[in-house]
């Protein structure tokens, strides 16, 4: 990355999409209205128990009996019917709203279905999907740390300057979440969700919940817990939200501040050739009780991937996610706090052959070569120890995170430009990893949507791995090695502590004690006005030595072969 000294002012420019709203939330002007009437919304479906059935979940704001009404797509009509239930949410100030969840049963396989939910007080509109679709390549769609304002990733159209990015916002934008609500067979949102659910009343997490619903609605929208759901009002947002997930727990529930409702702390599922599993990672900051905690986690875990281990014939891949990283290269963060769940689930992961462990919390994008304890090898064939990668640049007032460490060897691509994961199951040996930018603060509307990671994994010995088996090497000794391969577009072009080296958060909160929010928030509306008037597509672009990505030599978008990967 080449360094650019932008002329950075003092003063706010208004001018410019504004991202004030990063130091002054309240003040936004635009807001979703609380909830009203008695119609459903914030409507969401998640994967049931069993392949044959489907839970779908809404909000109303009163106690009004629901339901959901189904049937094949093809027959046009909505012949099926299945009782919702109702909950009450009591947490918010000045105001009482329910959750509701139904199942939709006895669905056959690879079948599209139509659906609406209501009752006497409305039905929403009528929404599709697909149940268990089958013929590979199966598309996954992975992400974390999406807020309610700036979600960049779900389409184009979204801001910093609003909460509200729905349906509405987003109609006749063709890239993005909204694209990949099109085509994926699943999508999972890895912690943090709003910024915060329980902010302004709750009314955040409504207007989080009705933007997803565009995404929600036509695929399986599966979670795990993350920090910013972790006090007691917070953690009850998530656990009622999201009681629909399809929780094999162990105990089965979890008693919030609002109640005692589904665990939905840790859980696991199959779909298609992967066996995912579900968890929080703040269990071990001590969210959870004297029943739901990281003891009683570990347990059931091991239980767990010893079935999956088991069935490995039938579902090789298995992916674990959670929030918090166990490796990761961009600041404090990777140390003592990733250290600390390393130590106990680094063994574990080894122990059952997890081919990945996936996370946010760290608003960037980083691949690791296959690893373990620190070591790791350059290849993607064959792995000998899982894969960790770091996928938490959905978008967020918090922004983007700098890279304030030196890229380690085991790391194979890192970029802290918004976007989210993909990946492709082929077969039970080939899985084709991607990252996608959806970054309109710093790169041209033309740029968005583009693969900037691009790799092969292909694993023909499913199965445990064994230490003396695990990289012992390093994959990148010298940058000669592995050139290109980190991209930190953010802290260089703010130009805070350019001459400092230290965790990017301490420098932009030493930069706000000494000058203030206000010349924070100039600050980066200077930098967005700067960079979007500066970085168009032009021939210093790619020709003049200013390449802000790349694809990996060990991807497919260059050109180079499955079989020349290695």
């Amino acid at each position: 990355l080449r360094t650019f000294s932008p002329p950075f002012l003092i003063a706010f420019h208004s001018g410019t999409r504004s991202f004030f709203s990063l130091t002054m939330r309240a003040a936004m002007s635009t807001w979703a209205a609380v909830l009203a009437g008695t119609a459903p919304e914030q409507i969401h479906l998640a994967l049931g128990m069993t392949e044959d059935t489907m839970s779908v979940a809404w909000v109303t704001p009163d106690d009004t009996a629901g339901n959901v009404e189904f049937g094949e797509a093809e027959a046009g009509n909505l012949s099926s019917v299945e009782v919702g239930d109702s909950r009450a949410f009591t947490l918010d100030a000045n105001r009482t709203w329910y959750t509701h969840m139904a199942i939709m049963k006895n669905l056959q396989p690879n079948t599209k279905y139509s659906y609406r939910v209501g009752g006497k007080g409305g039905y929403s509109q009528v929404y599709n999907f697909t149940n268990r679709r089958q013929g590979t390549p199966y598309r996954h769609v992975i992400f974390g740390d999406m807020g309610s304002a700036c979600a960049f990733s779900i389409c184009e159209a979204c801001t910093g300057d609003s909460e509200i990015c729905n349906a509405t916002t987003c109609a006749g934008k063709k890239n993005g979440l909204i694209l990949e609500a099109e085509e994926a067979d699943i999508m999972t949102h890895v912690g943090d969700f709003g910024y915060d659910l329980d902010s302004n009343g709750g009314t955040t997490g409504d207007n989080f919940m009705r933007n997803i619903e565009q995404l929600a609605a036509k695929v399986p929208y599966m979670v795990s817990h993350g920090n910013h759901e972790d006090t007691h009002e917070k953690l009850a947002h998530y656990i009622e939200r999201f009681r629909s997930q399809p929780s094999n727990a162990e105990p089965p529930l979890f008693n919030s501040k609002n109640g005692k409702t589904t665990n939905s702390l840790y859980f696991s599922w199959d779909y298609g050739l992967v066996h995912y599993v579900s968890m929080s990672t703040e269990l071990w900051s001590l969210v959870g009780d004297l029943e739901v905690n990281v003891f009683s986690f570990l347990k059931w875990l091991k239980k767990d991937l010893a079935r999956a281990q088991e069935n490995r014939k039938n579902v090789p891949w298995i992916v674990v996610h959670g929030h918090r990283s166990i490796y990761c290269s961009c600041d404090a963060d990777c140390g003592i706090p990733a250290w600390w769940i390393r130590l106990e689930m680094e063994p574990i992961l080894m122990e059952f052959g997890v081919d990945f462990f996936i996370n946010g919390h760290e608003h960037n994008y980083e691949r690791s070569y296959p690893m373990h304890k620190g070591k790791s090898n350059k290849s993607t064939k064959n792995p000998t120890a899982p894969m960790y990668v770091v996928t938490g640049a959905a978008g967020s007032h918090e922004m983007h995170e700098p890279f304030n460490r030196k890229q380690p060897s085991w790391s194979a691509f890192r970029s802290n430009s918004f976007g989210y994961s993909r990946f492709f199951v082929y077969n039970s040996t080939h899985l084709h990893w991607q990252q996608v930018q959806t970054d309109p603060t710093q790169f041209p509307e033309s740029e968005y949507g583009r693969v900037i990671d691009d790799a092969w994994i292909i694993q023909e010995n499913h199965g445990p791995f064994s230490e003396d088996k695990a990289p012992q090497g390093e994959a990148c000794p010298t940058e000669a090695h592995c050139p290109n391969r980190s991209h930190d577009h953010w802290l260089p072009l703010l130009d805070i502590g350019a001459d400092s080296y230290g965790p990017g958060v301490e420098l932009i909160q030493q930069f706000r004690q000494q000058n203030g929010d206000m010349a924070y928030a100039g600050r980066l509306a200077l930098l967005q006005k700067w960079a979007r008037e500066n970085l168009a597509p032009s021939a210093a672009w790619k020709d003049g030595g200013l390449e802000w990505e790349d694809v990996r030599e060990d991807g497919s978008s260059d050109g180079v072969g499955i079989t020349e990967l290695v």
